[in-house]
């Protein structure tokens, strides 16, 4: 294989491991606020956070969201350095 293809591959990479980490820090800070509700409601749990009520089963709802993102990313990441890993040999 020719070394650009190579390169390409690695820098290509990089790019999804960087996606992924940027996924997975905007996982663990998304936060589902409950603006408009003056009291926690019997069927979502519902928190007070610095004085805002925090829809908590809605909050996990969007951290699971996006670190699936991040988990493709990572899985994409993963798959082209093995990729890479081939063409070396090749």
């Amino acid at each position: 294989m020719p070394h650009n293809v190579k390169q390409w591959v690695d820098s290509l990479s990089a790019v999804c491991a960087v996606t992924a980490a940027g996924l997975w820090l905007i996982s663990a800070k998304v936060r589902v606020w409950a603006d408009g509700q003056t009291e926690p409601l019997p069927d979502r749990s519902i928190i007070i956070e610095n004085g805002r009520l925090l829809n908590y089963t809605g909050t996990a709802r969007e951290q699971s969201r996006w670190s699936s993102y991040a988990a493709f990313a990572a899985a994409a990441a993963s798959g082209l350095q093995g990729l890479s890993a081939y063409l070396s040999i090749q």
